[in-house]
């Protein structure tokens, strides 16, 4: 959990003392979860919306979504699980989980800090944004998606335009030689404006990586969105598939 430090100084011969403060609280968010809470339990419902069913991605997908806390929980310590196992479920055999926030609009910034068990065939960790309802008008912003084409690095893109011209842009982030396998702690940003002349500026660990165009409508809403999907353009699942993602936090500011 990232702590904002406090030096108060007491007493007649000025001692000082540090304190850390949650971030959450030294911050006006839009929007934020530090996953607070007992180990087990499922995460917040008034901020998340555990999306259910099978047959995502036009049926590509290969995972049925759960709620309840059957594959998505707090671990105790502050930080959200997001589990893809191999599990017989409603005909299907994978489940995973799908969490979608409340929607918010216009221009801002998306930070979250997160990491990943490691790879594992057809698993499809992300983190992204978008309203599915009038996708792509309002825009598609993937602050992280790893495991697609077989390839376990991590992504960035904007997506934008209309159904008939879908627009993408992105990139790989840059491999991290201290992390080979992308299974630490890493702090993804995506702060972005919107109109004819909206773009996206992507960080990781709050270094600059590129900036995309996001030509979206100036009150375009959208939803955070973490999940693990499994199959389709993450390949042929593993099939005995064990694939977290863990989460530190989700802050939204807007602007």
């Amino acid at each position: 959990m990232r702590k904002l430090w406090v030096l108060v100084a007491a007493g007649a011969v000025g001692t000082v003392v540090a304190l850390s403060v949650p971030s959450a609280f030294a911050e006006d968010y839009a929007f934020a979860d530090e996953f607070a809470g007992t180990a087990g339990t499922a995460p917040d419902s008034t901020k998340w919306t555990q999306e259910t069913g099978c047959e995502w991605g036009s049926g590509k997908e290969q995972q049925c979504y759960t709620d309840g806390g059957h594959n998505a929980e707090l671990d105790g310590n502050g930080h959200l699980l997001i589990n893809a196992r191999a599990e017989k479920y409603n005909g299907n055999d994978f489940t995973s989980a799908r969490l979608r926030a409340k929607t918010m609009t216009g221009a801002g910034t998306v930070e979250v800090r997160a990491k990943f068990s490691g790879y594992q065939a057809g698993a499809w960790p992300a983190i992204w944004t978008t309203d599915e309802k009038t996708w792509p008008v309002n825009g598609e912003i993937d602050l992280m998606e790893i495991g697609l084409n077989k390839t376990w690095k991590p992504k960035y893109h904007t997506h934008y335009g209309t159904r008939g011209d879908v627009q993408s842009k992105g990139g790989i982030y840059a491999d991290d030689p201290d992390d080979a396998g992308w299974t630490g702690w890493h702090t993804y940003k995506a702060v972005y404006t919107n109109g004819d002349n909206g773009s996206v500026k992507f960080y990781i660990d709050d270094v600059f990586v590129a900036e995309e165009p996001y030509q979206v409508p100036d009150d375009a809403g959208a939803q955070v969105i973490l999940n693990i999907a499994v199959g389709s353009a993450a390949g042929t699942p593993d099939p005995k598939l064990d694939n977290t993602m863990t989460v530190d936090y989700v802050h939204v500011t807007q602007r």
